[in-house]
């Protein structure tokens, strides 16, 4: 007789499927009919396949047996930024940026963008390996390494920011900081290599540092009242390090909202459903709503250009179609660049004084290639791996990152927090950064986040303080006993 089976059945969202079936299927059709019949289009109805891919993948990421941020914040951002603002493009014929139309490569941009959320939707669906449980020592995080990142941070606070316009002009604007910038001479054309080790670095050992302090709060990690009150002093010097560096009026807005963003997912479970639909549903209307009032927060100018409603889809805040558009033309003018700008977004610490052919980002490039004054433009990651390595690239490489991100998402459940869940929650908050892009002009802080997460986590001593508790021992289970051999011949009932 078969032994029951110990392990607990998962709660499977079966009675609503017609449910949300029903409802993608009207959302498409009523997004069909006032943005695609009125002038239908190939690349309009491959738009309809996109967000119906994206919003029927965002369900079964919500409804799924643990919360998984990574994915949920990509389709939610693929469904806002290109699934539906195109159809209003399109439709309208109204791009952000002015330009001579390039309708004869619509297809081909809707097509890579549909088979990219394709390959990650079959990668990130895979089943992989049952996640550990339980963290090692080494890649806990502990309230001692989070001090020693908080202290980091700390102390290039002290050193970098009057080499960098001191603290009052971290309250003005973007533009002050950049004159600030420039006037002490850390800006050129050729080489903003000490620009980044003096701004961004700072930055980015701050955002790390208030990830682990809130992860600590989040395991309990404090082993005693002493332990408590250190925790507290440096969560809050980590909180006012960013409130300096990561705040929405001197820093881009994919930096500011990702640390919030990653607070939130650092301190909050998101273990029953109701907050993880909460979470999809809030994302969808920060990305839809939020993301172009941000501008709000740039410069004058910009509050000056400020669109509301469905007016703000054809601004530069949503040019990712375009950019795709421009891409598949500058690959056809000068063909793919076979990784020459992933390379060198990957080793942005180089300076251009050591590599004389370091590659701007590819976003500059292809702004450049159409002729625009202002070239300083985003460039979706499918473009940009089109660019770099055609449409077998785009079709590899999402099918390897919606692995990575559904690793990612299982590495969530670690107890106590550990390198992966930080790793998960990092990702997760600057993800949207990354796949605005180009990767050259996003890389350097959340590249530089992720060496120090890492370096923080495993390479810091993390013993002798006495401020952390130790895990709870793992229970096992009874030890195995060797059946014997006339045990291995009976026949199982």
């Amino acid at each position: 007789m078969r032994p029951p089976d110990a392990t607990p059945r998962l709660r499977r969202p079966g009675g609503h499927t017609l449910v949300v079936a029903v409802a993608v299927l009207a959302v498409v059709t009523a997004l069909g009919v006032t943005t695609v019949l009125p002038r239908p289009t190939v690349a309009g109805g491959l738009g309809l396949v996109v967000v119906a891919v994206c919003l029927t993948a965002l369900y079964q990421t919500t409804r799924s047996a643990s919360f998984s941020p990574v994915s949920v914040t990509f389709w939610a951002f693929v469904t806002v930024w290109v699934g539906f603002a195109p159809l209003l493009q399109i439709r309208d014929r109204r791009l952000p940026w002015p330009d001579l139309p390039l309708d004869q490569y619509y297809v081909s941009a809707q097509v890579i963008l549909l088979f990219a959320v394709l390959a990650y939707w079959a990668g990130n669906t895979r089943r992989l390996p049952a996640p550990r449980s339980n963290t090692s020592p080494r890649t806990r995080i502990t309230i001692e390494k989070a001090l020693a990142v908080t202290v980091t941070a700390a102390v290039l606070a002290v050193v970098c920011l009057p080499m960098t316009g001191g603290l009052a002009v971290r309250f003005g604007s973007r533009d002050d900081l950049q004159r600030a910038i420039a006037e002490a001479g850390l800006k050129s054309r050729q080489d903003l290599a000490l620009l980044g080790l003096l701004s961004t670095f700072p930055a980015a050992v701050a955002a790390i540092a208030l990830v682990l302090c809130l992860l600590c709060w989040r395991s309990r990690s404090y082993a005693g009242p002493r332990a408590r009150w250190v925790l507290l002093g440096t969560t809050a010097v980590a909180v006012l390090l960013n409130v300096v560096y990561n705040n929405p009026l001197s820093a881009n807005r994919f930096t500011a909202f990702g640390v919030l963003l990653a607070a939130g997912l650092a301190i909050v479970r998101f273990e029953r459903q109701r907050w993880r639909t909460l979470f999809s549903l809030g994302m969808l209307t920060g990305l839809a709503v939020l993301y172009p009032l941000a501008n709000l927060f740039r410069n004058e100018r910009s509050r000056g250009d400020l669109r509301l409603g469905l007016d703000a889809y054809y601004t530069w805040d949503f040019d990712g179609f375009q950019q795709t558009v421009n891409a598949v033309y500058y690959a056809r003018v000068h063909g793919h660049s076979w990784g020459h700008h992933l390379v060198s977004a990957l080793l942005f610490w180089v300076p251009r004084s050591w590599w004389e052919g370091k590659a701007i980002p590819a976003g500059n490039a292809v702004a450049a290639g159409r002729g625009y004054s202002f070239q300083n433009l985003a460039l979706p990651f499918w473009a940009e791996t089109y660019l770099e390595f055609a449409f077998v690239g785009v079709v590899v490489l999402f099918f390897f990152y919606g692995r990575l991100a559904r690793r990612l998402d299982r590495a969530l459940s670690a107890t106590p927090a550990g390198l992966g869940t930080a790793l998960t929650v990092t990702f997760a908050a600057f993800q949207i950064g990354l796949l605005r892009g180009p990767l050259g002009a996003q890389i350097p802080f959340v590249g530089a986040a992720f060496a120090v997460l890492v370096v923080g986590v495993l390479a810091l001593p993390d013993r002798g303080w006495r401020l952390t508790r130790p895990p709870p021992p793992v229970d096992h289970g009874p030890p195995t006993v060797a059946p014997t051999r006339t045990e291995e011949m009976a026949p199982h009932d």
